[in-house]
């Protein structure tokens, strides 16, 4: 009786855990494949990706500012999903390679209220991060896309 108790809690977990974003890491380097965004019924989950600067001396240096661009990344596409998207793009090529690009990044109003819920880290110092905004604060604020699950 004991061991069927354990694994109908065990089970209850799992299915618990299936509301939220999977790991976008395999073998430390980016999986396959992967959601970015996901609506459940409590939370919008998005997740963001910072890639490295290999200029940067350190692993800690290139750790911290791959976790800063990730956050960054995340709150895009947050704002992208409540707000939709409007694009411009400045990108220079040069030798088949992008270079000059920045990212300006800032947060304001609902988005600032995003919870960092994971982070993981890349063998070659990128990071990815799953954050998540409450669904009563969406509503709170008049952005709660109906429907979406």
């Amino acid at each position: 009786m004991k061991k069927w108790t354990v694994l109908l809690v065990c089970l209850c977990g799992l299915c618990a855990c299936t509301h939220t974003l999977k790991s976008a890491v395999k073998e430390g380097k980016i999986a396959p494949s992967f959601n970015d965004t996901l609506f459940t019924e409590d939370y919008l989950w998005v997740r963001g990706l910072g890639a490295a600067n290999p200029a940067h001396s350190t692993d800690s240096q290139r750790r911290i500012m791959s976790r800063e661009a990730a956050i960054a990344h995340a709150y895009q596409r947050a704002t992208e999903v409540l707000y939709g998207t409007q694009l411009e793009s400045h990108v220079q090529v040069v030798d088949a390679l992008s270079v000059g690009s920045t990212i300006d990044s800032s947060a304001s109003g609902i988005i600032q209220q995003m919870e960092l819920v994971s982070t993981e880290y890349l063998e070659d110092g990128g990071c990815t991060v799953i954050m998540r905004l409450s669904r009563q604060k969406l509503k709170q604020a008049g952005l709660d896309p109906e429907g979406k699950k």
